[in-house]
């Protein structure tokens, strides 16, 4: 168990669904991907390796306790 401003260990990237908000996001809290930048004049595998590399980055440097998760809402799949 953890306590809020603490990270857990076994948090992980899970599809979200949230009124308004469809995407990547966090298992622990309210945190929801937004990839930087445009896709433009890229091949698919450059977009998909772009895509990937900002997510991965994203979830590894936010902080759950800067995103706290409204009571009612939680993630597919967690």
């Amino acid at each position: 168990m953890h306590h809020k401003g603490q990270e857990t260990p076994f948090r992980k990237v899970v599809w979200v669904e949230r009124p308004n908000v469809g995407g990547w996001g966090c298992s622990e809290c309210a945190w929801v991907f937004s990839p930087a930048g445009q896709f433009i004049d890229e091949s698919l595998e450059e977009m998909e390796w772009r895509f990937r590399r900002q997510l991965i980055e994203g979830f590894a440097s936010h902080n759950c306790a800067e995103h706290p998760r409204d009571i009612g809402h939680s993630a597919i799949g967690a």
